[in-house]
């Protein structure tokens, strides 16, 4: 299995994937992480900045090139595995949307997606708020959701495995 999330300049059609991370889980036990900043060709949606805190500099110096970047994750993830994302709808349009942009394949070979977002609300119906950092204080899962990629990826992995159980 392996979770992932993306940051973004924004959600619109043109927007980018300015920070994406994943955490592979073998039997259940994290195996190993990809974290990577990428500096993106489109200007930053100011919202997003301030959700995430990524400035167009900060990525400027920070940052590869979306190609490499999409060039390495795919290459984490590799075949068959199990996405895992929470609004995975969400991440996988992105993930689209810059493997087109950048006239990318879009790569993966026989994934599947699963999204926990899906899964909370099919799973805890009782509960009013679905969101990650909600779920993470409900269900007791000692994770932080700070729209950095890589802790919400590791959030994301937490509640996959205790709505599983």
């Amino acid at each position: 299995m392996v979770a992932f999330d993306t940051e973004t300049t924004g959600g619109a059609d043109y927007d980018e994937i300015c920070q994406i991370a994943a955490a592979e889980y073998v039997c259940g036990k994290l195996s190993r992480t990809l974290a990577l900043y990428i500096c993106p060709t489109c200007e930053m949606n100011q919202w997003a900045e301030g959700v995430h805190g990524l400035s167009l500099d900060f990525l400027s110096e920070n940052g590869i090139a979306p190609e490499e970047a999409m060039r390495q994750f795919f290459e984490f993830v590799g075949e068959n595995a199990l996405l895992v994302a929470h609004n995975a709808g969400f991440d996988m349009r992105m993930l689209r949307q810059e493997c087109a942009k950048f006239d990318l394949e879009f790569a993966p070979q026989g994934v599947e997606v699963c999204d926990t977002l899906a899964l909370a609300r099919y799973r805890r119906p009782d509960l009013e708020c679905h969101a990650l950092s909600h779920l993470i204080d409900v269900l007791g899962i000692e994770a932080v959701n700070s729209h950095d990629a890589l802790d919400d990826t590791l959030a994301c992995a937490g509640v996959f495995f205790t709505l599983l159980q």
